[in-house]
């Protein structure tokens, strides 16, 4: 069976799942490569043939009357309406519609994947009867992610480290709110914010100042490689990755299977301890608490491995080749 993965950009969380399955797709004896839009051109798409065509987060549109093809929807439903919305109201005519997009490829594809149980529902209940929405756990390569000798424990008592792409739905608005009230009650708590991108700046860094989040973090707007970011997992007390609804990510994944301990909002399995969305004033006690000790780590599920994520994928063409 041949396998071709669609992507559109290089250094994207799609692209690193999309790699990191192909591997896993090759190790078993499978013909799977990738494309990535910013690697390649129409020309060269034209003579691209496979059995079953996965769009992550891109795929020629010829293909969808020639082909079989999954969607990975990697994406949150409230995200892609969201940014539709901002698009169409901001740039008007020919924005992008990231929701009209979603919906296209709920129609047409030949099964939709995604790895989250919240999200399949409202996917179902977007879809036409009958239409199959696979849902299976997103793993992380666990042979590379892992526990090693750090090259030096970042600052703070604790030391706490975010790397989110800013977007609503992972904005770290509620954190940098919260983090002055926590500094009053653990003064040696440190904030390490990376990815904290150049944009925002104009708005967040008079926040920050004012309200003295700013001499207790370091914030920078560089993105770590993998190598740097193992590292950071492995250097530091605690990972906070406050996506919306308690929805896991890649990265809060991928801390935790380098067996750093890991905070999110209430929902994600994996975390070693829950905090409460909305009201920045719990948000900070429920942190002091974790800080201080006084809240347990909770019973968490084991992070997934790439491999059982590649796998199931493979049921899944296997299905509708």
């Amino acid at each position: 069976m041949r396998i071709v993965h669609w992507t559109s950009w290089a250094k994207s969380g799609m692209n690193r799942v999309a790699e990191d399955i192909v591997n896993v797709e090759k190790s078993l004896g499978f013909d799977s490569f990738l494309i990535n839009r910013q690697e390649t051109t129409e020309a060269q798409d034209k003579g691209v043939t496979a059995d079953i065509h996965v769009a992550h987060t891109f795929i020629p549109s010829y293909l969808w009357h020639e082909a079989k093809v999954v969607w990975v929807a990697h994406t949150t439903p409230e995200h892609s309406f969201r940014f539709a919305v901002e698009e169409g109201l901001g740039k008007g005519y020919g924005a992008g519609d990231s929701w009209m997009l979603m919906q296209h490829y709920l129609q047409n594809a030949d099964a939709v994947v995604t790895f989250w149980e919240r999200h399949a529902k409202i996917w179902e209940s977007l879809s036409d009867k009958g239409k199959p929405i696979y849902c299976f756990p997103l793993g992380v390569d666990k042979k590379f992610w892992k526990p090693q000798q750090s090259l030096g424990k970042y600052a703070g008592k604790p030391s706490v480290f975010s790397a989110e792409t800013p977007y609503p739905i992972k904005s770290p608005l509620d954190l940098i709110n919260a983090w002055g009230l926590v500094n009053r009650e653990v003064p040696d708590a440190v904030l390490h914010l990376v990815r904290f991108i150049y944009k925002l700046h104009r708005w967040f860094f008079p926040l920050l100042n004012r309200i003295g989040t700013s001499h207790s973090a370091f914030l920078s707007p560089d993105t770590f490689s993998h190598a740097e970011l193992c590292n950071a997992f492995n250097s530091i007390d605690y990972y906070i990755g406050l996506v919306r609804y308690g929805d896991y990510n890649r990265l809060s994944l991928e801390a935790k299977a380098c067996g750093c301990k890991t905070i999110s909002y209430r929902g994600n399995p994996y975390s070693d301890y829950w905090i409460t969305e909305g009201d920045q004033r719990i948000i900070a006690q429920e942190l002091i608490d974790i800080f201080t000790g006084k809240t347990e780590p909770r019973e968490h599920e084991e992070v997934p491995n790439v491999e059982d994520t590649a796998k199931n994928l493979i049921k899944v063409y296997e299905r509708i080749a």
